[in-house]
């Protein structure tokens, strides 16, 4: 078989027009001047996908290519898959069903397969494996965001006892838990808990709620909920699943490994999903109420954490992005609907 067409030379925008010739595995491409130009096993070949209305490249190992003039012609291809796809390509509805069928397969993947997928995966993570991430994490935000708090000693000491003599009336395991506290300007009054029960409270967080110490509270038993219901991992391990996919897709291994080395950026940030905020917050309810205290603490912290972001966020672009108002109004709007 021989075909004419245009021969991309590798690492290059230079082209010529050549003729392929395809004799048994042996494959060649020639000039017009009769000068071989490559010579190639054809099983070492690679057909593109064969796009109806598209000429058909073959790309050789060193990266250079060659195109038919002609629009029409296919490649013959040992591969089931490229057969398969050669057929739904030519047949418009086969084609059109496939479009449509792969947005609702993606939705699927990630938005119902993958939450269960990463529950199942996050129960099964032992207690080292958390301490060794929760470890990795906390190393990583005390060499970019933290520094040495500046809560006075005795403050700290208050707030831990009260925290932990909580933790013993709710009947949970104390030694589970350790509390810390920093400096971090560029997170404002925040605290996040980490997978394996390092719960950690920014001054910012400290101050605002310093004189509220059963407002304090609701904030830290928000925090245990998310321990308790492992939404750290199974954060962790959701955002990996769907980083899988898009490389999958789009090739990006990079985009992988992105994710991965962001994964605390992530906690860092509460990407939690909305369902898991709201479990935290029921937990944190249910507990306060095991211990005599009223909803209206936590109701309390959360506005005053709003209010906080509100005044910050008039000389903060960058905190106004990443406020989440909305979120936190909808979740106060249900917390008063709580019994």
């Amino acid at each position: 078989m021989e075909y004419p067409g245009t021969y991309y030379f590798t690492k290059s925008s230079e082209a010529c027009s050549a003729v392929i010739k395809i004799d048994g595995e042996i494959v060649k491409v020639i000039s017009t001047d009769d000068v071989v130009l490559i010579q190639a096993d054809k099983n070492s070949t690679k057909k593109n996908l064969p796009i109806p209305g598209i000429p058909s490249a073959i790309e050789f190992l060193d990266g250079s290519s060659f195109v038919p003039i002609n629009e029409s012609i296919r490649w013959s291809s040992d591969s089931y898959i490229s057969i398969i796809i050669e057929k739904i390509a030519n047949n418009v509805k086969a084609f059109s069903f496939i479009l449509i069928c792969i947005p609702i397969i993606l939705w699927s993947l990630i938005f119902v397969v993958m939450p269960n997928i990463s529950e199942y995966v996050a129960n099964q993570v032992p207690e080292n494996s958390k301490t060794l991430i929760s470890k990795t994490v906390l190393e990583q935000f005390s060499k970019t965001y933290f520094v040495k708090s500046g809560i006075a000693e005795d403050n700290k000491k208050e707030i831990e006892i009260y925290f932990f003599e909580s933790l013993k009336r709710l009947d949970l395991n104390k030694n589970k838990y350790e509390l810390l506290f920093y400096k971090a300007d560029f997170l404002g009054a925040n605290a996040f808990a980490l997978p394996d029960g390092t719960i950690i409270l920014t001054d910012d967080m400290v101050l605002l709620l310093i004189d509220h110490p059963e407002a304090l509270l609701s904030v830290l038993l928000h925090e245990v909920g998310h321990v308790e219901n492992n939404h750290s991992l199974k954060q962790i391990t959701r955002s990996l699943g769907i980083g899988l996919i898009f490389t999958y897709i789009t090739g990006d291994a990079q985009g992988l490994t992105e994710i991965i080395t962001g994964t605390g950026l992530g906690l860092l940030q509460a990407s939690f999903s909305r369902e898991m905020e709201v479990e935290a917050d029921i937990f944190s309810l249910n507990s306060l109420n095991k211990i005599g205290i009223s909803k209206e603490r936590f109701i309390f912290a959360m506005k005053k954490f709003t209010s906080n972001t509100d005044s910050e966020a008039e000389n903060n672009l960058y905190l106004e992005y990443l406020s989440s108002h909305p979120h936190i109004d909808k979740r106060i709007e249900l917390l008063n609907k709580y019994e």
